[in-house]
């Protein structure tokens, strides 16, 4: 079957922080990433899992706060420059890549989707290969 995406995707961040904010959703990233913000936060690896992630079906993700939003956002993203990999690479995510619905569904709450910058295939193809090298 033929990816919806063969002939490219706009995007373009807005960073309205859409994507960081709804509830429910779980951020992933790998030790190395999490001993970046550690270093950052000044804290050792083992505080900052415990103060900052928990276990989301085996794999280790980032606290939100009660509201929804991801620990680290308010009015913008604290750790922007070092942000984990599954942040750096939306919406090429390949749950949001599967079909032309998903990619729709996920543009009525991302302003960038279909706008702006053309992405090939070829492009679009590196940043999933980013995601799946973070597990």
């Amino acid at each position: 079957m033929a990816k919806f995406w063969k002939n490219g995707l706009s995007f373009t961040c807005h960073q309205c922080g859409n994507c960081c904010t709804f509830e429910g959703g779980a951020v992933y990233a790998t030790e190395q990433e999490f001993k970046k913000i550690a270093e950052r936060l000044g804290i050792e690896l083992a505080r900052f899992y415990s103060d900052y992630t928990f276990m989301d079906y085996g794999k280790r993700s980032l606290k939100s706060v009660e509201s929804g939003p991801c620990i680290f956002y308010k009015d913008g993203c604290s750790i922007y420059d070092i942000r984990p990999t599954q942040c750096r690479t939306y919406p090429f995510w390949p749950e949001l890549l599967k079909s032309n619905y998903r990619w729709q569904q996920e543009a009525k709450s991302c302003q960038g989707i279909n706008k702006g910058k053309f992405w090939t295939s070829e492009e679009i193809k590196i940043e999933l290969s980013k995601n799946s090298n973070s597990d």
